[in-house]
């Protein structure tokens, strides 16, 4: 009878992790190995219904992607929350963090149980200098996504 080693149970999971890296739109063209070294510096965090994952104001330095659950990003009006959006499996949300020095600029709440993938800022730059060709890969699907973001709401705004 084989034995079955004891990390099993965390080999099923990295495998699991890796197969729905790559259904994430920004990170579905890295190749296994690039993924496999990403893995290394992203955080599973669990969430319950009803948890802050982060408010406005606070410092801007993990992006996060949801695996599952449900996410809801708001800005607090004094009078109520007015929601910006809601955030499911394969969405993402703190890309800001990334790139710039500030504070969030909403809050997000899970709306039932959720599993985020987290990343810092830290974390990301140094794995983008360890591995530049798979940083860039990243970089420009992500830049390619938020400039669609901005053509939507320019379209939006002047009622296309």
């Amino acid at each position: 009878m084989k034995k079955i080693p004891d990390n099993a149970e965390k080999i099923i999971e990295d495998k699991e992790l890796l197969k729905f890296l790559l259904s994430i739109e920004i990170f579905n063209n890295l190749t296994k190995p690039e993924r496999k070294n990403l893995r290394k510096y992203i955080y599973v965090r669990n969430f319950k219904k009803a948890e802050i994952v982060f408010k406005k104001g606070y410092p801007d330095v993990v992006f996060y992607v949801v695996k599952s659950g449900k996410l809801k990003v708001y800005l607090d009006k004094g009078e109520g929350d007015m929601e910006v959006n809601i955030l499911q499996s394969k969405d993402f949300v703190g890309e800001m963090a990334l790139f710039m020095n500030e504070n969030r600029t909403a809050s997000v709440t899970a709306l039932e149980d959720s599993v985020l993938l987290a990343i810092s800022k830290r974390d990301f730059t140094e794995f983008i200098a360890k591995f530049p060709r798979a940083g860039t890969k990243i970089l420009y699907k992500l830049g390619a996504i938020l400039c669609e973001h901005i053509m939507k709401l320019n379209n939006k705004i002047s009622g296309e």
